[in-house]
């Protein structure tokens, strides 16, 4: 018996210290047809660390705190069994934007010598870029400035943007200037949004994420230009399971997708990161990155005839 609990003891500590890649989803549920959209332009958010029924469970609840995420939920396309592909936070970020999380385990720096959508954008002649929340010195690579994380901006883990700061600062932004530009119709053709520590669920309650939100995007709801030419996504990067982590199922996220291109509803089809990398690649006309997306499938049903 204690041999047993010294064992149970050593792969609890081996998995603590390593990423644990969950298993890629089977396809199933509703029939998945791809519908280019209209939309010219993409925006998507980011959160953290949340369990898809924090959500789910407020969806009719009139007095729920969530405010603008119940609208997304209720506007939009909420995808109902969409996953997470690994724990802790980092590897998911990578994988979004390079189709693999390339041996990346664990929250601290890295350097990453190989492609990513942004270079396969920049290729196509597409503009793209970061609005980080407190991202203003971003390119100087600090690990954490105030509530801002470098973690959580997957970019700088490429020796690209590393190497080259004008580069780097080119696309990197501070979540300030996001604003201005989707008021005045200069969004580039893709914008990732990474809310603080303090508004992306992480360090305080989901609640709080959601008022960040409804102050910074309520705009969007009243804007016809915007709902026209721009997709609108939020998603979470893991849940809030806590270790030891299990199967891919137990890593289920919510994927909330909203704009004039998205049929309203919740669909059952099984995407996950891989798949939504894919499906930007789909909208952009770029080819896969790495293993992940070129096995993955562009998110279907969802998309207006």
């Amino acid at each position: 018996m204690r041999r047993l609990l010294w064992i149970g003891l050593l792969q609890f500590l081996v998995l603590g210290c390593t990423t644990v890649a969950t298993s890629a989803p089977k396809p199933g549920g509703q029939a998945e047809l791809f519908m280019k959209p209209k939309a010219t332009k993409l925006v998507l958010v980011v959160l953290e660390n949340t369990n898809p029924g924090a959500i789910e469970s407020q969806k009719d609840n009139q007095s729920s705190p969530l405010k603008f995420l119940r609208t997304l939920a209720k506007e939009g396309a909420s995808l109902s069994d969409y996953h997470a592909i690994a724990h802790p936070s980092q590897p998911n970020y990578v994988a979004i934007i390079s189709g693999s999380f390339a041996g990346v385990s664990g929250d601290s720096a890295v350097t990453l010598d190989r492609e990513h959508l942004g270079n396969r954008l920049t290729a196509k002649g597409l503009s793209w870029k970061v609005y980080a929340q407190g991202g203003a010195r971003a390119c100087e690579l600090h690990e954490r400035d105030g509530d801002y994380v470098r973690k959580h901006v997957p970019f700088l883990s490429f020796v690209d943007m590393q190497r080259d700061k004008a580069l780097c600062q080119m696309h990197i932004r501070d979540f300030d200037e996001f604003k201005a530009a989707a008021g005045t119709g200069m969004l580039p053709n893709f914008s990732m949004i990474i809310p603080d520590l303090k508004h992306d669920a992480h360090d305080m309650p989901l609640a709080d994420a959601d008022a960040w939100l409804e102050a910074h995007f309520a705009f969007m709801r009243s804007d016809p230009a915007f709902k026209r030419d721009v997709l609108f996504i939020v998603v979470f990067d893991e849940n809030d399971t806590r270790w030891p982590y299990k199967a891919s199922d137990e890593n289920r996220v919510s994927a909330l997708f909203w704009g004039g291109d998205v049929v309203p509803g919740e669909y059952g089809g099984k995407y996950s990161h891989y798949d939504l990398l894919r499906t930007i690649e789909a909208i952009f006309d770029v080819p896969p990155i790495s293993t992940g997306d070129a096995a993955a499938r562009p998110i279907g049903a969802i998309w207006r005839r």
